[in-house]
């Protein structure tokens, strides 16, 4: 883990409430990638059969399911912060001058 200081996270924008504006939005666009992900996996049905008759001593472990279970994802803030360091999130204001002349 790189250390990051202030500095770094306010060197693309104008102040800091601006970056923890644009961190905040960013880290929770990852949230939302990441439910989708979590939710697209668990629809994945588990190839062992429920057979609540047999022993513990005789029951085969999902190691896949177990996996797509406990998957570890990057904290989300931590990830938009890392992203913003490296100049990967591009922020515009909605009504700016630039994006007038996009449109025109």
């Amino acid at each position: 883990m790189v250390d990051i200081s202030l500095e770094d996270l306010v060197e693309n924008t104008d102040s800091v409430y601006e970056a923890v504006a644009i961190l905040f939005r960013r880290a929770r666009q990852i949230t939302d990638e990441q439910k989708l992900m979590i939710e697209t996996e668990m629809e994945v049905p588990s190839t062992v059969e429920n057979r609540d008759n047999e022993d513990f001593d005789d029951v085969e472990i999902d190691r896949e399911a177990l996996q797509r279970e406990h998957k570890k994802y990057p904290k989300p803030t931590r990830a938009a912060i890392e992203e913003m360091v490296q100049g990967k999130i591009k922020h515009r204001y909605i009504g700016s001058p630039e994006e007038e002349e996009n449109s025109e």
